[in-house]
């Protein structure tokens, strides 16, 4: 493929610095520098039984994926990865270089957490010190870098979508032979054991909202188990909707798949879910037990899209949250991998873009001057929408066409700090919030604690949680959360997918207490459960 001067100029650049390189026809490969600079950062090892040795990379064709477990982009690779593993198999070593952006990303722990999220199964080193990123010339997430069987640099990839060109460069390589392909010492991230016992796998959004027939039910975006699960307020789990094996099928819902959906929102007798990793919005009928598809093709779409358009044949981008629009007659989308909000007006089934020029920024102000960054929560109160943008770790506004931003200064903005936004108050990558005419309760993520933004006075405060990642019931000040995704408020108490804990907790705002919700399974006809799974019988 042809290449750029500045890429010319980097992989010229890096060879020499890398130093000397085996050569292609050697019967047994050296270790190269760039093997060296690869495994001698002094990062944890994860996937494997130990971190990996220089002299093991020689002869192998190496692709590093550098990343940020935060980055819709990066989330975005993962399924590209994953094709090309299954493609060459032993022929292809592919070894992610996690680099990450906020400061909860360094914690191995949550890298850890987010591998078993996302189902990866190479090898990841914890590159908290950007030593790999620096020697490799890296400025940006995500980047990819092909190394070929004689230890140099072969290519540089930056974003996404470049599958393609990485298996055409490949398939060049493996043509020239002398391909080690023994297996490296792995071991893969098994699911972690839940703090409590629980039914649920990373849950990500949810939704409390009463039926038609006035029946109160919590629904659940059983993340990691590609499922949508309907509790009862006591925590009976009364119905799972998806056959939980990740994929994409219509039709009954006891067949149906989903891929690692978030968004649920309950609008009469019809659930709308974000399939996030399918990059759809999907419809589950409560009366008929069906599961449909509104708007999306399977592809990762981009921003483009002018004016209103049929939602036939769009592409959205990892869905994330979805909201009703004040009269009723729209869904709002969190496009989160656009930096957009979308319309999806439900008798026209059309699409339109409601916020976002597509430029990942905070711009505020109407459209097109008016920028996001990765929305992933929403929360309507009469004409405002409240949202978040986790990448910018902000608060913001839309009401009357334009955005007004509350909390939040930028891409690299971040910390643990009350205060009003001019005082410099920060959160960091916030994921979810439920507003209130009064308050705003946030899942301050990467902070792994709940936040209040009082409107009237413009302050944000700290409701519970110290910082660090834990599970603890008790008194506010002691307790403790794992990357919370969402919250809830319903009769006086905030509900929270406390999501790398796989548990509902429940906070009582009156006591001042935490708590764990029990999900238990009632004894139904209709229900089929196996190996911890539960879902309509089909029988």
């Amino acid at each position: 493929m042809m290449l750029s001067p500045f890429r010319i100029f980097l992989t010229v650049f890096l060879s020499i610095f890398l130093g000397s390189f085996a050569m292609a026809s050697s019967p047994v490969a050296k270790p190269t520098q760039a093997h060296q600079v690869i495994t001698s950062s002094g990062g944890e090892w994860l996937n494997v039984a130990r971190p990996l040795k220089a002299e093991e990379l020689a002869g192998r064709i190496i692709l590093l994926d550098f990343w940020t477990f935060c980055c819709i982009n990066c989330q975005h690779i993962i399924p590209e990865l994953k094709i090309l593993e299954k493609e060459f198999g032993e022929k292809l070593t592919v070894i992610g270089v996690h680099s990450g952006k906020f400061g909860n990303e360094g914690d191995t722990s949550q890298i850890e957490a987010a591998i078993g999220r996302h189902g990866i199964e190479h090898a990841v080193v914890n590159d908290r010190d950007y030593k790999i990123w620096k020697q490799f010339g890296v400025r940006a997430w995500p980047t990819l870098a092909l190394i070929g069987q004689d230890g140099m640099l072969k290519q540089i990839y930056s974003g996404e979508g470049h599958t393609d060109d990485i298996r055409a460069d490949v398939k060049k390589l493996l043509a020239k032979g002398n391909v080690r392909t023994d297996a490296l010492p792995m071991q893969l991230k098994k699911a972690s054991t839940p703090s409590v016992a629980t039914p649920l796998s990373f849950p990500g959004k949810f939704e409390i909202a009463a039926l038609p027939s006035g029946e109160t039910r919590m629904f659940i975006a059983d993340s990691a188990h590609h499922q949508i699960v309907m509790l009862d307020m006591d925590g009976h789990e009364l119905t799972r909707f998806g056959s939980g094996v990740e994929g994409f099928a219509d039709g009954a819902a006891a067949a149906a798949q989903f891929k690692r959906p978030q968004g649920v929102l309950l609008h009469g007798n019809v659930l709308y879910v974000a399939d996030t990793e399918n990059h759809r919005l999907r419809a589950i009928d409560l009366v008929k037990n069906t599961v449909s598809t509104l708007a999306g093709t399977g592809e990762r779409g981009s921003h483009r899209l002018f004016g209103w358009g049929s939602a036939a044949g769009k592409a959205l981008a990892s869905p994330w949250d979805l909201a009703l629009s004040n009269d009723g007659s729209e869904i709002i989308i969190a496009n989160a991998g656009s930096h957009q909000l979308w319309g999806y007006h439900l008798a026209d089934k059309k699409l339109r873009i409601v916020a976002g020029s597509g430029a990942e920024s905070i711009d505020d102000g109407g459209l097109p001057g008016n920028s996001l960054s990765q929305p992933s929560g929403l929360s309507r109160v009469g004409d405002a929408l409240y949202f978040v943008d986790s990448e910018t770790s902000s608060l913001r506004q839309l009401k009357d066409e334009k955005i007004t931003t509350l909390i939040g200064e930028g891409l690299f903005e971040f910390g643990l700090k009350d205060g009003t936004r001019a005082q410099g108050a920060r959160m960091q990558h916030t994921l979810g919030l439920f507003a209130t005419p009064e308050k705003i309760y946030l899942a301050d993520s990467y902070n792994h604690a709940i936040r209040v933004y009082d409107i009237a006075s413009k302050t944000l405060s700290t409701l519970t949680g110290n910082g660090k990642a834990g599970f603890k019931d008790g008194a506010l000040k002691e307790a403790q959360f794992a990357e919370p995704s969402d919250v809830h408020l319903y009769q006086g108490k905030l509900y929270v997918a406390d999501t790398n804990n796989s548990a509902i907790r429940i906070i009582d705002l009156e006591k001042g207490t935490v708590s764990t919700l029990k999900i238990t399974m009632k004894p139904r006809a209709d229900i089929a459960c196996d190996d911890g799974l539960c879902y309509p019988n089909a029988s």
